[in-house]
């Protein structure tokens, strides 16, 4: 794939996806645009810290990342390398839920998904890496097909309840790594079981989630029941005005829905 080429996937990517819940997209971005996020995002921590250096002790998020920067951060929900992947993985209609996180990550981040639960409609993260990670600094680890329903609640139940399984320990069954270069887009389900493991400090990341569009009135529901919990967590609406009206018609038809539903 060449670098700012629309990607284009392919069904055995798309069936990798959907069998074990993740999906590497290389090289889709051009390395100096990368550069270019990362200092934005540094700048927007440093923002919210009150102008402070970054003291290295703790992992720091900024949420939404987009409404700090929107000049920085918003012409990707525009971009159409970002939607192809997007689209191709849930459906051309698919929407993107306002929530976008930038981080500065210190250490380990134990076993968790990234909300929803197995029962839930589909949604999908995905996410850029500032810094190249691999396996023993920081890069991304995942459970692949964890997202499916017996899976899930098999280890669910070994990390919660019997405590088989230790969410602070890398040494769990089938872990895989997921190395990144800047320029990478790293896609998975909401509700596959990941973690990150021997990072350094600082390592710089940040992502959007997205949802296929809700088909029958449960989804919708549940959909609109999740993301009003989020907006009651941050305290404020992700899904702003300003945000819809700098929208270009590929993010329009993102947004609308949602803000039909009153998000």
């Amino acid at each position: 794939m060449q670098v700012h080429a629309i990607p284009q996937l392919t069904a055995q990517q798309r069936r990798h996806y959907e069998t074990f819940g993740f999906l590497v997209v290389r090289r889709v971005f051009a390395p100096g645009e990368v550069v270019a996020w990362g200092r934005a995002l540094e700048e927007a921590l440093r923002r919210q810290r009150g102008g402070e250096d970054f003291a290295g002790r703790q992992s720091e998020r900024l949420t939404p990342l987009v409404e700090a920067m929107p000049e920085v951060f918003g012409p990707l929900l525009d971009d159409e390398r970002l939607l192809a992947i997007v689209d191709a993985l849930l459906g051309d209609d698919s929407l993107y839920t306002g929530s976008n996180d930038g981080n500065l990550y210190v250490g380990n981040t134990v076993w968790h998904i990234d909300g929803g639960g197995w029962h839930s409609p589909p949604l999908l993260k995905t996410t850029i890496y500032c810094d190249a990670v691999a396996e023993g600094t920081g890069c991304l680890s995942v459970l692949p097909g964890s997202q499916h329903a017996d899976y899930f609640r098999a280890l669910y139940e070994d990390f919660y309840e019997s405590r088989a399984l230790d969410i602070r320990s890398a040494e769990v069954p089938g872990r895989m790594p997921l190395p990144s270069e800047p320029g990478d887009v790293i896609c998975f389900d909401h509700r596959l079981w990941h973690s990150a493991w021997g990072g350094g400090v600082g390592r710089r990341q940040f992502a959007y989630s997205w949802a296929a569009f809700p088909r029958k009135s449960w989804d919708e529901t549940w959909l609109h029941g999740y993301l009003a919990r989020i907006n009651r967590r941050h305290g404020k609406r992700l899904l702003s005005e300003r945000l819809l009206a700098s929208a270009g018609p590929r993010r329009r038809q993102k947004l609308l829905k949602l803000y039909e539903m009153g998000l």
